[in-house]
């Protein structure tokens, strides 16, 4: 009884592990309205600029936003 026992649960655990390792994403129809290539229309120097601007601001704003309350959280503790 316990090497059926015992067996049941390698079997259940094979099966988990097979499940776990393959691949989440499956073949499915391919996506519409995407184009590839240059862009039809280029971009222009206000557009670049807006662009610029805001990945500055979202990747730099947060740690510059710590840097100058550091003090602030000094004093928290």
């Amino acid at each position: 009884m316990r090497i059926a026992a015992s067996a049941a649960a390698m079997s259940l655990a094979v099966r988990l592990a097979r499940s776990l390792l393959r691949s989440p994403a499956r073949p499915g129809p391919a996506q519409r309205g995407l184009i590839s290539g240059p862009p039809q229309e280029p971009l222009g120097p206000g557009e670049s600029v807006v662009g610029f601007i805001a990945m500055f601001a979202v990747c730099l704003g947060p740690a510059a936003w710590v840097l100058a309350h550091l003090e602030d959280y000094k004093k928290g503790e």
